[in-house]
């Protein structure tokens, strides 16, 4: 064996295992940012609670839920906080993400529609909004049009994109329609007189709207990143529950509100459902979005969130069980 080739192999054993390791990246995503709950992770990026944790972590603000599961179920992502409705959809098909914490446990939308819209009467023949179809904007739309008394057949439903593209297309009118979060809505509501037909938040419907995803398989493999990751996230909690001037400042950047706008969303999402996150979601919301599935997807049909495996408590209740939460809470 030559010289130049012993050098080669060495350098190759000594910096390589080094580069990988420094390229070791931990991705968290949002699929849906711009709602005030997902500071949850801005928090934790921006003021690099995850690096106390020992995470080198990434952080992606994805406008929809969709393209975020696709890179969870690539490997691309190890965390992602979006729908647990995209979480079924996965599994039906053969993947095995699990739920391992909350965020928002219902439907934190109304349903708004153009100014010259004045009841469910004037939804006839007009285009809907939402993200993506299979996405919990979708759903939503369905337990809108139903409290509403609206046939399905007699709209028409588009895929436009996250909460600030709707919003654009109902101001310019090309859509008459769409169910928009805080304090979207009451910017819409107070700066381009739409109207408000329903809010959801009031319909009793429990709903995965929100809540942390991650591969079995990952967990399975590196469980303390995955612990580690949630104690971060939960830890940024307290820290915006109890800064709110920190919170507003990270709501005004991602989702580009006033500082009032953005108090709105922080009083909504942190300081009054924030706590979701320290629970798993409601199983009926996971049962309602399966039977939704179950009229279009036969595979749906009989299934339960634990026959998909949807739910996974250990994380949580290992970080509870260590107290781990009791500083926080004091």
């Amino acid at each position: 064996m030559s010289s130049r080739l012993i050098f080669l192999i060495l350098v190759t054993w000594l910096f390589c295992p080094r580069w990988s390791l420094a390229q070791e990246k931990f991705r968290a995503a949002s699929g849906g940012f711009t709602t005030a709950i997902h500071s949850l992770l801005w928090v934790a990026y921006e003021k690099k609670i995850f690096q106390k944790y020992g995470l080198d972590a990434e952080y992606l603000a994805l406008e929809s839920g969709t393209p975020a599961m696709q890179a969870l179920l690539a490997n691309e992502l190890q965390i992602v906080f979006t729908t647990g409705a995209l979480a079924i959809t996965a599994n039906l098909q053969g993947a095995d993400t699990t739920i391992i914490a909350g965020g928002i446990n219902f439907i934190p939308n109304k349903f708004l529609v153009r100014p010259d819209i004045k009841s469910p009467e004037g939804l006839k023949g007009k285009l809907i909004a939402i993200s993506r179809f299979s996405s919990a904007s979708d759903y939503s739309t369905q337990v809108a049009l139903e409290k509403l008394g609206v046939n399905p057949r007699d709209v028409t439903i588009v895929q436009v994109g996250g909460n600030l593209t709707r919003l654009a297309a109902l101001i310019n009118g090309t859509v008459h329609a769409t169910l928009l979060s805080e304090p979207l809505t009451t910017i819409a509501i107070r700066e381009h007189k739409m109207n408000s037909l329903i809010d959801l938040a009031e319909s009793g419907v429990a709903f995965p709207q929100n809540c942390f995803i991650v591969r079995r398989s990952y967990l399975v493999a590196n469980r303390a990143k995955i612990v580690n990751a949630t104690k971060a996230i939960l830890e940024g909690y307290f820290a915006l529950k109890n800064d709110k001037p920190l919170a507003i400042q990270l709501i005004k950047k991602y989702v580009r509100v006033s500082d009032e706008d953005a108090a709105i969303g922080y009083d909504y999402y942190v300081a009054k459902h924030g706590a979701g996150v320290m629970v798993l979601p409601d199983r009926k919301g996971l049962e309602f979005i399966i039977s939704q599935m179950a009229n279009n997807n036969p595979k749906a049909k009989g299934q339960s969130p634990e026959s998909l495996r949807l739910l996974d408590s250990s994380v949580l209740d290992e970080i509870k069980k260590s107290g781990f939460l009791d500083k926080f809470k004091k």
